[in-house]
């Protein structure tokens, strides 16, 4: 069962691409891709993002996709998360936040504003982290010199705010598991950090630890499933048991 779950996974990553790797994290009680996905499932609705427009699609029946509607969107749009009842894209100008209540036709609910970068975004807890990289451009618009994680308080998703920014090397796709928040780093190879989060009163805080850095897992983007870890770059997919470090690996496709 897990050999053909990681297959169907890779399936799906190869169908569904975004920049110049491989397509990898929504989730929902549906699935899973990766940080870098141009698409999102949630229940029975599918969520694909073109160049302008997010199409979506009833796929209540499996063999029958139905799409129903569409809503434009900004043009630099290049990631789409789907948590609770949001869609979070990420932009190279932002995070933009929109109302999924009602799952058909999402509407427009605010911004986190950033530098000129290229960022996926996922969540846990209401917290976002989001990185941003220089390494290449954004549909045709040039990224700032700036690489690093910001993580942003989204307890009421019409004001998001800013926690921290913490330095990266040349950050892309990330995931998290647990308490662990894991990261593609460029030539750092794979950064695992311990999350820890504390609030006094209203405000909150998050503090990463870094538990571990693997400089010799090539990483584009990656997904967790019960303490395995799905990893892709240009070149191969790898799967791996992300329990004990350094970690094992399970799995190879090139």
């Amino acid at each position: 069962m897990k050999k053909i779950y990681f297959l169907l996974t890779i399936t799906i990553l190869f169908i569904v691409g975004c920049g110049e790797g491989i397509s990898g994290k929504s989730t929902s009680s549906s699935g899973k891709a990766g940080s870098m996905a141009r698409f999102a499932l949630k229940g029975d609705h599918l969520y694909t993002l073109n160049k302008s427009e997010m199409n979506i699609f009833d796929v209540s029946e499996s063999g029958n996709p139905q799409h129903i509607s569409k809503i434009h969107t900004p043009f630099n749009v290049e990631t789409l998360y789907s948590y609770k009842d949001y869609l979070y894209m990420g932009a190279s100008d932002g995070v933009h936040i929109y109302d999924n209540s009602e799952p058909t036709q999402p509407t427009y609910l605010s911004q986190f504003t950033h530098a000129q970068s290229c960022d996926p975004v996922i969540l846990k807890d209401d917290i976002a982290y989001v990185t941003l990289n220089s390494s290449r451009t954004c549909f045709g618009n040039i990224s700032v010199d700036i690489n690093r994680l910001e993580i942003l308080d989204m307890r009421n998703p019409e004001k998001p705010k800013l926690i921290k920014r913490i330095d990266m090397w040349e950050p892309k796709g990330l995931a998290i598991e647990n308490n662990k928040l894991f990261i593609c780093d460029g030539s750092e190879g794979l950064k695992v950090f311990e999350i820890n989060k504390t609030i006094e009163k209203s405000a909150i805080d998050v503090n990463l630890k870094l538990i571990t850095k693997e400089k010799k897992i090539d990483c584009y983007d990656v997904i967790t499933d019960n303490n395995a870890l799905i990893v892709s770059n240009k070149t191969d997919i790898q799967q791996f048991n992300s329990t004990s470090f350094p970690m094992k690996l399970l799995s190879k496709i090139k």
